[in-house]
């Protein structure tokens, strides 16, 4: 039998936008924006691959200038926080469902409690910070969707 090779749409991330996703609550710049989000967050197994630079998300924000962030600098080193923690985990460019990029940050950024180190600077960080403090993220994102009984005392209050 002849072997045939289909091509899958990718949906281009930058790293940081991982924890974007995790974190979405339809809350944006724009209402094209917040449809945009949600076309990415509520498609788990699409298949993803992690770039620099301006992604699917990007395409509908005010601060894409030309296929370029206007804030590249803090942006970039969001990015680069985020590829030191996962880059053991994920090769760059190469393709993986949404869910299981959003695990590895989970695993290695949110259970590790490394958030604010990661996002501290982004005007949504407080939003996020609280949002994880309360437990309340997109689990369905995540490939295991399973908590430990550490986290869930946590999200308890216990």
């Amino acid at each position: 039998m002849e072997k045939t090779n289909l091509l899958i749409p990718l949906t281009t991330l930058r790293p940081h936008h991982a924890l974007c996703t995790l974190f979405f609550e339809g809350k944006g710049y724009s209402q094209g924006f917040v449809e945009n989000m949600w076309a990415v967050v509520g498609d788990p197994g699409q298949m993803v691959q992690i770039r620099p630079g301006c992604d699917v998300l990007c395409q509908a924000c005010p601060h894409n200038e030309n296929g370029l962030c206007d804030d590249e600098a803090k942006v970039a080193r969001f990015d680069q926080c985020v590829l030191s923690h996962i880059g053991s985990r994920i090769e760059i460019a190469e393709p993986i469902p949404l869910s299981s990029l959003c695990q590895v940050v989970y695993d290695t950024i949110l259970r590790e409690d490394l958030l604010e180190k990661v996002c501290g600077e982004c005007e949504w960080a407080a939003l996020c910070q609280d949002k994880w403090q309360r437990g309340d993220f997109n689990r369905m994102l995540l490939s295991s969707n399973l908590l430990n009984t550490r986290e869930q005392n946590r999200y308890n209050g216990s």
